[in-house]
């Protein structure tokens, strides 16, 4: 019989667990990352900028040259939920972290990320897991991420690269598939304490207003890949968004206390 994770993962395309980890492992994940910011803010490389040139975006694959973060991706509540989810052994795909900045966080447009992974990074399948690691509190009022359950179901489409009117170019979805899809299944944002994480499939249709409250809505993606399904060929992104994966050993999950025994940052 299936564990309620699977359960929940195969019937909606993700799982959402409030608080899987605890309010001190996120301020920690958080204080490293306002620091990479401050040291990194100039590298195009490390963050992508939104419009104005000045807010960080995203800071790009922080889990390469980082120790926190890099601990992050180990932590065993991750590793094993996703292995549950994928049934093998795993690594990470890319990561990133969408700052989505008070009053001037902009949107997502809605989009599914396995069309990218496959045209772009030729992954062949879409065994993968994002956990959306919540940094901050997420409210109906921070720009919370809004995701079509079901449309996991939703393989066939594949559209062109364009940026949307934001910063950032990729495979956003038309508004006439958007329309259908929520017509059809609906649409659910999920809310809670920071430390929380939602589990998605790759081909979950999801994206995200821009952020006009006065609190930040920090959010991690971090792409976890089955071992069984490394990319075919090398990526045509730039690799410092998508580097070279088909010598990477799979991740292999830490003890609990991997964040809170560390203390204070480590770059």
């Amino acid at each position: 019989m299936p564990s309620a994770l699977l359960s929940e993962y195969e019937t909606q395309g993700f799982a959402f667990r409030p608080g899987l980890l605890s309010t001190e492992e996120a301020g920690i994940i958080t204080g490293e990352l306002e620091r990479i910011i401050a040291r990194d803010g100039a590298d195009p490389q490390r963050i992508i900028m939104e419009k104005d040139g000045v807010t960080p975006r995203t800071v790009v694959n922080p889990h390469v040259h980082n120790e926190v973060f890099d601990r992050l991706v180990r932590h065993p509540a991750l590793v094993s939920a996703v292995e549950e989810l994928l049934g093998e052994e795993v690594y990470v795909f890319q990561s990133g972290v969408n700052c989505k900045a008070a009053f001037n966080g902009d949107v997502w447009f809605w989009h599914q990320d396995y069309p990218a992974y496959y045209r772009d990074d030729h992954i062949p399948l879409p065994r993968m897991v994002n956990a959306l690691i919540f940094f901050d509190d997420v409210s109906s009022m921070n720009g919370p991420l809004m995701m079509v359950p079901g449309s996991h179901q939703l393989t066939d489409d594949m559209p062109e690269n364009t940026d949307q009117g934001t910063s950032y170019s990729f495979r956003y979805t038309s508004p006439d598939v958007i329309k259908e899809q929520v017509r059809l299944r609906g649409v659910v944002a999920p809310t809670g304490p920071a430390g929380s994480v939602i589990f998605m499939n790759v081909n979950v249709l999801h994206g995200s207003a821009g952020n006009l409250s006065p609190w930040s809505r920090r959010m991690m993606t971090l792409t976890y890949n089955a071992m069984s399904n490394k990319a075919t060929s090398r990526s045509i992104r730039p690799r410092h968004i998508v580097y070279e994966d088909r010598d990477l050993p799979p991740i292999k999950a830490m003890k609990r206390d991997c964040l809170t025994s560390l203390g204070g940052a480590s770059v």
